[in-house]
């Protein structure tokens, strides 16, 4: 198991490029932990600080606002970590994590973290690294949900979220409506709105259980 779980965080941006010595360190503070489809794993305000690092599935963090609606800030798959706001500062989630597939994850504790950050400073650095790409990618989230209408934010979403790419032309998994709404901070019904519009203009379609969007299309621009 422990062979396995090293090759698994190996994988990960948070502890790549570390040696041997490294994860047989860290591997004896871990806990594994399986959570099903749709479990919530932490909520927003909750008062806990381990770090997630994510060995099977994908989880999305979510922040919800009074009345329980709700706005997916990311998705994050095998390899990824998250969590780290409150392991560096110890306050309360920003956000909830919700298992969007069934999950495994290895479980790091503050305190061990804290400890192993004493025996290798250059973790800080990686980690650090890690939290300015975040920041980065959430500045164009913001910038997005604050420039850019709803198809032009479905577009982007479809564009990140693609298996394939030939040529401008995108396979996507298909989602709900609802889902592409929580993913691009919009209403159901623009979404639904918007996805009509483009299959009227012939830049998507639907196979099986996919979007095929088409951007090779002159027509796209005048949405």
């Amino acid at each position: 198991m422990e062979g396995r779980l090293e090759r698994a965080l190996r994988s990960s941006s948070l502890f790549k490029g570390f040696g041997g010595d490294f994860f047989r360190h860290i591997i004896p503070y871990m806990k594994i932990y399986q959570y099903q489809k749709g479990k919530e794993i932490v909520y927003q305000g909750e008062e806990s600080s381990d770090l997630f690092i994510i060995l099977e599935g994908r989880i999305k963090a979510s922040i919800f606002d009074d009345e329980g609606n709700e706005l997916v800030i990311d998705i994050f798959g095998e390899g990824d970590f998250v969590g780290e706001l409150s392991l560096i500062d110890g306050k309360p989630r920003s956000a909830s994590l919700i298992a969007e597939t069934d999950v495994v994850v290895a479980v790091l504790e503050r305190k061990y973290f804290i400890e192993i950050l004493k025996k290798y400073p250059e973790l800080c650095l990686k980690l650090a690294e890690n939290l300015v790409y975040r920041l980065r990618k959430a500045d164009k989230f913001l910038e997005s949900l604050a420039f850019l209408d709803v198809k032009e934010r479905i577009i982007n979403l479809f564009i990140e979220s693609a298996v394939e790419n030939d040529e401008r032309v995108y396979k996507v998994p298909k989602m709900s409506h609802r889902e592409i709404a929580k993913r691009i901070g919009a209403s159901r019904e623009s979404v639904t709105k918007a996805l009509k519009r483009f299959s009227e203009l012939g830049i998507l379609s639907e196979d099986n259980n996919m979007y095929i969007l088409n951007l090779e299309e002159k027509n796209w621009r005048i949405l």
